[in-house]
């Protein structure tokens, strides 16, 4: 079983984070429900209430992952946004604008 995986799912159990931070890991909804269903099925997690709890092995499990996964360099805490970056141009490179679109 994934480790990182199991991490993942602790904190959204716990109340730490959402869904995507499982999607962002490249995981699809059928994989988050495997995931969860086996989880469940080795005593790491269980209902009560309506709610998913972590189960005492879960809680000993989170603690052991997060000494393990934990993001301790602060460059890694937020994700550099790639869409709407412009790609660097050379530094030889002129820009000769179409004359046809020059107003004078």
């Amino acid at each position: 079983m994934d480790h990182k995986g199991l991490y993942l799912l602790f904190r959204v159990v716990k109340g730490d984070s959402n869904l995507n931070i499982l999607l962002r890991e490249g995981m699809d909804f059928r994989q988050i429900g495997e995931l969860i269903e086996e989880a469940a099925k080795i005593g790491l997690i269980e209902t009560k209430n309506s709610k998913i709890i972590l189960t005492e092995l879960g809680l000993t499990k989170f603690e052991e992952y997060r000494l393990e996964y934990k993001k301790r360099n602060k460059e890694e805490w937020i994700e550099k946004e790639k869409d709407s970056q412009i790609p660097k141009l050379d530094k030889d490179f002129i820009y000769l604008p179409d004359p046809n679109n020059l107003s004078l």
